[in-house]
């Protein structure tokens, strides 16, 4: 049986890297006291899997996580969420709980983004990933907003899955947030609401 669970990383975790995210939330998951399923082997590991991970210093409101249980408690869902909202550290939220079987990693293809910039960024520039990839990211970008509000430049964009950067690259770039994940443009917690 497996649950996704929608956490929101927001506030001075938002500066913690993937792998420190990734333990922070593995460890919160053992405390909460989860029944899990886990590999097999010498050194077995909870089964537990995360979409792609956000930049450093980025607020990720689709933090996505899917658990395989070995079966629900008695108190269910509401259960689960209530023992692992009990465990969460400052400045990362339990959003969601759902119950499905699909495979993230293998369904979503984009994500939604805003960015808020001190000057009007020039996405017509060219830009050099820390991979030394180049990219210029009006090419990436399948939707493109901006607009100004109270001296800061607000950009609202979609990127496919595999045209994901780093926002943080652009110059004059305040604050980043991934606000969603996307299947064939729908946001995901829509998708697994209809299930």
């Amino acid at each position: 049986m497996q649950i996704i669970v929608l956490f929101k990383k927001k506030g001075l975790l938002r500066h913690l890297s993937a792998v420190e995210t990734s333990n922070t939330i593995l460890r919160t998951l053992n405390r909460a006291g989860l029944d899990m399923e886990f590999s097999e082997g010498f050194h077995p590991l909870p089964k537990v899997s995360f979409l792609d991970s956000t930049p450093t210093g980025m607020v990720d409101l689709a933090l996505y996580v899917s658990v395989k249980i070995k079966k629900l408690p008695n108190g269910g869902i509401a259960e689960i969420k209530d023992k692992i909202k009990q465990n969460l550290p400052y400045g990362l939220e339990i959003h969601r709980i759902f119950q499905s079987e699909v495979n993230l990693n293998k369904m979503v293809n984009g994500y939604e983004y805003i960015a808020f910039f001190k000057k009007e960024p020039d996405f017509s520039k060219s830009f050099t990933k820390h991979s030394g990839k180049t990219f210029i990211p009006r090419e990436l970008m399948k939707s493109l907003e901006v607009s100004l509000k109270k001296n800061m430049f607000v950009v609202k964009y979609t990127v496919d899955r595999s045209n994901i950067f780093n926002p943080y690259l652009l110059e004059e770039t305040y604050l980043a947030i991934r606000t969603k994940a996307l299947i064939n443009d729908e946001d995901v917690s829509n998708i697994l609401e209809g299930q």
